[in-house]
């Protein structure tokens, strides 16, 4: 996170906020903010020993939200449905992607009439406030229908058979 403070020239700066915060630069910056830097920040900028008033930034640190829980409807047979699914994130926008160029912005997916070109892993991803999750993954397995078609015997195989 990165705070600004206006140019002044030959002014010294003083900043102030959550958890102890304080720093002397003009634009400090705050690495692995977490929520706890939520909060107001104060500002002051000093010229001549002539002190400012002070002037208030507020500033949000969102949390990054957990990876959604996720699930499939696999093993399948061809021609199916594969049925893609993740918890529920109130707020949340979901990302999935997967074979054959799968992509879904829905909490439950679909890969209709699937072959088993759709096996595989397919991953998502959701994002609250601008922040994103880390990606959960499901393997998903898609059967080929097996060959029923009869094969034909001559009457002498048939016979030697029985």
């Amino acid at each position: 996170m990165t705070l600004t403070a206006s140019t002044v020239a030959g002014a010294t700066y003083s900043w102030t906020g959550p958890n102890s915060f304080s720093s002397s630069a003009q634009s400090p910056f705050i690495a692995n903010a977490t929520t706890a830097a939520s909060g107001a920040y104060h500002v002051t900028v000093t010229v001549n020993s002539c002190t400012s008033t002070s002037a208030t930034t507020t500033a949000t640190v969102n949390a990054v939200p957990a990876a959604p829980a996720v699930s499939n409807n696999g093993p399948i047979c061809e021609s199916g449905t594969l049925t893609l699914t993740a918890s529920s994130v109130s707020g949340a926008t979901y990302s999935w992607t997967g074979p054959n160029s799968f992509t879904s912005t829905n909490r439950i997916a679909s890969v209709v009439s699937a072959t088993t070109n759709a096996t595989g892993s397919y991953s998502v991803n959701v994002t609250v406030n601008g922040c994103t999750s880390t990606n959960a993954a499901t393997v998903a397995t898609v059967n080929a229908i097996p060959d029923a078609r009869p094969s034909a015997t001559t009457g002498q195989s048939a016979r030697a058979a029985r």
